[in-house]
């Protein structure tokens, strides 16, 4: 008889050892592929979910590492500025399809009326602030460096009449703008036209009442006068999930106004020059320039929301510290933060059950090994060669765990979804990332439009154990591997047997 017919006569003649194995390497069986099942669930969706993201990202301070830092050290620490170059050279990384930075203005008026949507209940803080105090309004003011403007490719606004700046004119300090159509509607306002913004510095360094916006009380005041040259209308859908913020912020990309970069400088520049004549023994101020507090957002447009890692590695290469890349996930981050914590887990117990599956199968085939001894002596005794004894063992080990290893790969997988969806559920709602209901107080990215949340539900919905090619082929591969090892091992016992000691 071959070595491959008893190792199957044995297998059926010894049905309570066979039994045995087949139990102890299907529950070993499955916690691996439970465990691989959620690592894999785990990264598909991640994917899934980053796919539904729109491929926009801002780079901008990592406030937690700031904090970190703080509370290694006791000092807040100081950033870097970012630099046009910076930008530029960011956007030369191959991840970038578009992008734009700007300078951000405030100007006043009290001859341009800002126009107010009818579900808009209140002002915002500042313009409320201006309301009560003075007679002028306040308008935001986008600096654009760029002819093909990130927010008009995104479909934030379209021009409808008019034309965008030349490039002649973003380098320069030319007075014109893109105003919005329902500004130019309640101001009679149309391509050509002009209208007057001033900088305005009251002195404060009084008791604040009513009334102390003044004439008498301005420190330093320059108006501009600028021309139209287009009409956007918005295009962009805010949500952040709370209504007074959503009319917030679509007041203010109603009135907002483009104009050239330089002129946004030139702006924010003299308030901070004539801030530092007003108080000039502000500590705050000390040792610093007006270029010291210039600050540009900044977008850009990626060729697709899985680049958004790899660019984001590249860019904290390059970028200072404390700078990192946010995006417009929302709190996709700490959903994702609660989805690794769940695959490290896994990763733990998928070692832990590789190590105990390596010791138990070891110990356990040891054991049925010796009790064999004397059948092995018997067929060495015979003439047969070590080898084909090793292979025989070899084979009815593997052909028991091949078994017990099918049938684990189906019931590890039911097992682990339900418990990982679970724990991810609880986890979720735990760390407070259930955003149903929750207001997002978010930056550029927000005012666009761009940011999306997630809520648990959405992210579940995404979370989905499967048994896709790539968990069937690590699933096998992790598990015949660790039966392979732990049945070397004690087959080291058999190249070690004197078959004369064992027949006397």
């Amino acid at each position: 008889m071959s070595f491959i017919n008893r190792a199957f006569a044995s297998t059926t003649r010894n049905f309570g050892k066979t039994v045995m194995l087949l139990l102890i390497v299907f529950i070993l069986g499955c916690v691996i592929s439970g465990a691989i099942s959620v690592q894999q669930a785990v990264q598909n969706t991640g994917t899934n979910i980053r796919a539904t993201l729109p491929a926009i990202v801002t780079i901008d301070l990592d406030h937690e590492e700031m904090n970190e830092n703080f509370e290694r050290t006791g000092e807040w620490p100081e950033a870097d500025m970012l630099t046009p170059d910076l930008f530029k050279q960011f956007g030369e990384l191959p991840y970038v399809r578009n992008y734009d930075f700007s300078i951000m203005a405030h100007l006043l008026s009290d001859t341009l009326e800002r126009y107010r949507p009818e579900q808009e209940d209140s002002p915002g803080i500042e313009t409320r602030m201006m309301m009560e105090m003075s007679d002028h309004e306040s308008f935001s003011l986008t600096g654009m460096q760029s002819t093909q403007p990130i927010d008009i490719e995104e479909g934030i606004i379209e021009l409808i009449e008019g034309r965008m700046f030349t490039q002649t004119e973003l380098d320069s300090f030319s007075l014109m703008a893109l105003i919005s159509e329902d500004l130019a509607k309640v101001n009679d306002l149309n391509v050509g036209a002009t209208f007057t913004l001033e900088d305005i510095l009251w002195d404060m360094s009084g008791e604040m009442e009513e009334g102390a916006f003044t004439e008498e009380n301005i420190f330093a005041q320059r108006s501009y006068d600028f021309e139209v040259i287009g009409i956007f209308r918005p295009l962009a859908e805010i949500d952040t999930g709370d209504e007074w913020m959503d009319n917030h912020m679509r007041s203010e990309l109603l009135n907002r106004i483009y104009i050239p970069n330089p002129v946004a400088r030139a702006s924010f520049l003299w308030q901070m020059e004539q801030e530092m004549e007003l108080n000039p023994h502000q500590e705050f101020y000390e040792g610093k320039s007006p270029e010291d507090f210039l600050w540009y957002q900044n977008v850009y447009a990626l060729y697709d929301s899985s680049d958004i890692p790899a660019f984001r590695t590249a860019v904290e290469e390059i970028a200072p510290e404390f700078f990192t890349v946010v995006d417009a996930g929302g709190n996709f981050a700490g959903i994702e933060s609660s989805m690794e914590s769940l695959s490290g887990l896994a990763q733990i117990i998928l070692w832990i059950a590789v190590g105990a599956s390596v010791l138990i199968l070891s110990l356990l085939i040891t054991l049925f090994l010796r009790e064999r001894k004397r059948e092995i002596g018997v067929y060495l005794a015979l003439g047969e060669g070590r080898m084909k004894v090793v292979a025989q063992m070899m084979i009815e080990v593997l052909a028991i765990a091949l078994i017990a290893i099918v049938l684990s790969l189906f019931a590890g997988n039911l097992l682990a979804g339900g418990i990982s969806e679970t724990m991810l559920r609880n986890d979720l709602v735990g760390s407070g990332y259930n955003m149903d209901g929750i207001v997002t107080f978010g930056g550029i990215l927000d005012q666009m439009g761009f940011t999306a949340e997630i809520s648990t539900d959405e992210a579940l919905a995404h979370y989905s154990v499967s048994l896709d090619a790539i968990t069937v082929i690590t699933f096998f591969a992790a598990s015949v591997g660790t039966v392979i090892v732990a049945t070397i091992m004690p087959m080291l016992y058999i190249l070690r047997l004197n078959p004369r000691k064992i027949m006397l």
